[in-house]
């Protein structure tokens, strides 16, 4: 799947479409790239807890994290490349690679926690790990 000239290009594995929260992990990685704050609002939690594990930094609160997405992402992410998303109970996680418009690539895997099973459980927490050249 890809998008206009301007949007960032979107690959995900095929099968993702027969659980809703997994296309809500999809939706939620999108959003937290190109900084759409509605989508962000609309899934996080207000005391949601984003632990950046190699920075060793924790952010706290739904204003602080959309915050520390405007700081963190100051490059331009061209593709998003999912590998997979798993999801289980209250728990899910999320792993592939982040291609910059420099071509430059971050692998990642972002583990979540939501406030419920449910489908309208909101995340509450985010364990991210980055790898970079």
């Amino acid at each position: 799947m890809s998008s206009s000239q301007n949007e960032m290009k979107l690959i995900i594995p095929q099968g993702c479409d027969n659980a809703p929260r997994k296309q809500i992990m999809i939706d939620f990685t999108a959003a937290m790239l190109n900084q759409q704050n509605e989508i962000i609002k609309k899934y996080a939690d207000e005391s949601i807890v984003w632990h950046q594990l190699k920075d060793n930094k924790t952010i706290e609160g739904q204003s602080s994290f959309i915050s520390a997405l405007q700081d963190e992402n100051k490059d331009t992410p061209d593709c998003l490349e999912i590998y997979q998303v798993i999801t289980h109970g209250k728990f899910a996680s999320i792993n592939g690679v982040i291609i910059l418009a420099d071509t430059s690539k971050i692998d990642f895997c972002d583990v979540y926690t939501f406030s419920n099973t449910a489908k309208s459980g909101k995340v509450k927490e985010i364990r991210s790990y980055r790898l970079s050249p």
